[in-house]
């Protein structure tokens, strides 16, 4: 049976905090271990976790010494376990719930892609439901076709509570420690896409519950009126998406085609080039699935 280290990173998560765990212990045909890194919260979290570990082996966490904020929990999470021997790998959220072949459906999907240099990442759909557990709707619908590899570089696909990765690519991962990224989950993705493998599933096997707590949550919850869009761009103010590739071209140049690195550097450096700007704008494998009009006026005025 083939074995699973799950990495979940909690703050204050003590509502739902239960249900996820033992969604997680219930997953079938794989051998599952926790290790959670609590980010110093201060309601009941750390005594729910100190319950798991003191009536389950598989099951550890800690306390992290300051606020790591969660992108850099999970980071930090992933170098802490990177002379473990476990099979395969998972990011966990600390409020959703997973159905009961999760993992062992991810891991027939890697499995089914061979061997692979540097390693197979899988990730897939979603099905997203409110604070009660009840069902919204698929957070990806049939445009997620449209998408190439130049799309991934500044829209993510890759939810990290749906990835599941063997540990090849977790080594892969860890050959560089990003500085400033503001999404864990995109930049492993990135890692992926132009280093390694990876595998989208259409369908879902989590629980992506949405609620008025959550950090980073579902597009479905977005006010799409006129002024709610028209504040969001006013208030645009992203550095994220170029620090992001930035960064990828300092720890995995070497690895990466020229090609594909002439693509990150149009990119990257859209906002202090204007050529650059002008590609990003009208080159044609620049493009967003939904929205590509809006998504160029905001290249323009350097709002990506």
């Amino acid at each position: 049976m083939p074995t699973c280290l799950v990495l979940m990173c909690t703050y204050n998560g003590e509502r739902f905090l239960r249900e996820q765990i033992d969604s997680i212990l219930a997953q079938q045909g794989v051998e599952v271990f926790i290790k959670a890194a609590d980010d110093r919260s201060s309601d009941g979290t750390v005594q729910i976790l100190e319950e798991y570990r003191s009536r389950n082996a598989n099951f550890d966490y800690y306390v992290n010494s300051v606020n790591k904020n969660f992108t850099y929990n999970f980071i930090d999470l992933l170098f802490s376990v990177r002379d473990t021997q476990y099979d395969y790998f998972a990011f966990c959220d600390q409020d959703d719930i997973w159905l009961p072949d999760k993992l062992a459906e991810a891991i027939k999907k890697i499995r089914g892609i061979g061997q692979a240099k540097n390693g197979v990442l899988y990730c897939s759909n979603l099905k997203v439901t409110d604070a009660q557990g009840n069902l919204i709707g698929m957070e990806e619908d049939e445009s997620i076709r449209k998408t190439n590899r130049c799309t991934y570089l500044y829209e993510n696909i890759c939810t990290g509570c749906t990835m599941v990765f063997d540990r090849a690519f977790r080594d892969q991962s860890l050959k560089y420690y990003p500085e400033g990224i503001r999404l864990h989950d995109h930049w492993l993705f990135l890692i992926a896409v132009y280093t390694a493998q990876w595998v989208y599933d259409v369908n879902s096997y989590i629980l992506y519950r949405q609620h008025v707590d959550n950090q980073v949550g579902s597009k479905k919850n977005i006010d799409e009126s006129l002024p709610a869009q028209f504040v969001r761009f006013v208030k645009r103010s992203r550095t994220d998406t170029t620090q992001r590739l930035q960064q990828l071209l300092m720890g995995y140049g070497g690895e990466i085609s020229e090609q594909d690195k002439k693509n990150i550097r149009i990119v990257a450096n859209y906002k202090s080039d204007f050529l650059c700007r002008m590609k990003f704008v009208f080159f044609r494998r620049f493009r967003r699935r939904k929205r590509d009009l809006r998504f160029r006026v905001r290249v323009l005025f350097g709002k990506v």
